[in-house]
Formats: structure tokens, C-alpha cells, sequence
């Protein structure tokens, strides 16, 4: 999926558009830079950025594990301070997770999960690493873990309250399946909790090959403030809460169009 340096140059000094952009299909879609061997684009009508080619679905899971976060059953790294993280994180999230279904989707090692059912949630998370799937499994028995893509759990015909994603939307080879997927399991009212890297913020530098969330084969694509709104709005999304961010982080509520929020 990676090209070579002379393609990246050839791409860079012609500009040569490749496609459409995967966010708004613009055909405006031109050569940005490359890191790690991996070529990065940048939609001119909506600022998305993003790896082209995408790797496959198949070229991720096996990334992610024979490469990231080794863990085994009885073993996740750094658990403890996770687990203590994801305690005092989940008091956010009380008012609309008590009683209530609630997904933490790239739930690694299920602290999240476990965090937010000691709150009163029926909590479930959703991971591609057997590896974190199988810790969390081990050590949270009372919660539910799922180890499949997000098409597989997307056809499952789970409904939830509030949807967790966290640091996981730039990891994805493309919107559409996580879209697709998210839809398919929230109703209206539903909502959805969004934090990834933010390409808009003031603190990115000027040079993006200097950004340290510009890691190809890890981080795939890049949302501003914008492209994110309208993104979440053409699938029934409207943006419900956003909080400032110091560092170049988006942390955003989305709630699924059709009731207000409880």
C-alpha cells in the first residue's frame, strides 16, 4: 500500500489528483506529503486529509495484532494506570450511561467498559485485537467484549444509548464502514461520544510531517472541526457538545437526529 519516495515526488511536483475524497467525494483531492512510505492527501473542498491507497480491512487487523499493544489473557500493558484512567474518565459519561446500553468501540484491554458498568451501565466493547479482547474477557466476565470488524458487529442487530470512540476514528482505513456500522446500531436520541486527533486546531504545526498524529500505517486520516460536523451530519448526526481542547484533540458529542436529549 505504501508507494516509493520518487512517486511521492513525482505526486507532490505535479499535484496529480487521486479520485475523490473518501469524506465529501470533491474531486479536488490533491497530494499533501508523505511519512513512514505512506502518501498523504488533502481534499480541497473539505479539508480532509488522508493515506492513499487505504490499506485493506484484512492489511489492518493483522497490524494491529502482530503489532500494537501485545496483550495476552492475563496480561495488558500498563493495566493498572488504565484502569485508574478510565475510572475518573467515566464520570463524564454518567448522566447518560447509568441504566443505559453503551458501546466503547477500540476498547483494547475493556477498562472503559468495565469502568462505565461499575456506574450502572449494561456495557459491551468492541475491539479488532484478540489479544485486548481477550484480557478484557478474562478479567471483566460481568461485561460483553466482541472480537470483529465493525461491518460483522454492525449486522448484529444491537441498539445502543451512547456510543464510545475514542482515539479510534483516525485509525480506520475510511468512513464508511464505521458510519454505516454506527447508524446501524443507535436510534434516535442516541449518542455518540468522538475523540480524535483535530487537523484544524491552532497548535498542529505548519509542517505536518512534524505533527506526531501524522503516523501512517497507525493514523489513516485526519478530521478539522468542519469536516467532522459535516461528516456526522449526512448520516443523521447533529453535533450536541464540544469541548475546548488545549492540545489538537477534537472531543465532541454527536446525538442521533430524531428526539432530544434526556
Amino acid at each position: 500500500m505504501a508507494s516509493g519516495a520518487a512517486l511521492s515526488y513525482k505526486r507532490a511536483m505535479a499535484d496529480v489528483p487521486v479520485g475523490s475524497c473518501p469524506l465529501c467525494q470533491a474531486r479536488d483531492v490533491r497530494f499533501a506529503l508523505a511519512k513512514n512510505g505512506y502518501d498523504i492527501f488533502r481534499c480541497g473542498a473539505c479539508n480532509f486529509l488522508f493515506v492513499a491507497p487505504y490499506p485493506r480491512a484484512d492489511e489492518v487487523r493483522h497490524y494491529y495484532n502482530a503489532n500494537y499493544r501485545a496483550a495476552s489473557a492475563a496480561w495488558y500493558p500498563k493495566a493498572g494506570s488504565r484502569a485508574r484512567r478510565a475510572f475518573v474518565k467515566s464520570f463524564r459519561f454518567l448522566r447518560h450511561a447509568r441504566g443505559r446500553r453503551v458501546l466503547d468501540i477500540g476498547c483494547g484491554g475493556g477498562f472503559m467498559v468495565r469502568a462505565l458498568a461499575r456506574l450502572g451501565a449494561e456495557a459491551s466493547g468492541l475491539d479488532i485485537n484478540a489479544g485486548g479482547i481477550a484480557y478484557a474477557r478474562a478479567h471483566f466476565p460481568m461485561c460483553n467484549f466482541y472480537c470483529e470488524s465493525l461491518a460483522e458487529f454492525g449486522r448484529r442487530g444491537l441498539v445502543f444509548d451512547l456510543v464510545l470512540t475514542t482515539d479510534l476514528l483516525e485509525h480506520l482505513p475510511g468512513v464508511d464502514e464505521f458510519m454505516t456500522a454506527l447508524v446501524a446500531i443507535t436510534k434516535p436520541g442516541s449518542l455518540v461520544y468522538i475523540a480524535t486527533p483535530d487537523s484544524g486546531h491552532p497548535a498542529v504545526p505548519p509542517d505536518l510531517a512534524a505533527w506526531v498524529d501524522v503516523a501512517p500505517p497507525e493514523h489513516l486520516q485526519w478530521f478539522d472541526r468542519r469536516n467532522i460536523e459535516l461528516l456526522f451530519q449526512r448520516h443523521g448526526f447533529a453535533l450536541a457538545r464540544a469541548d475546548k481542547k488545549r492540545t489538537p484533540a477534537h472531543s465532541l458529542f454527536f446525538v442521533r437526529r430524531g428526539a432530544v436529549i434526556g
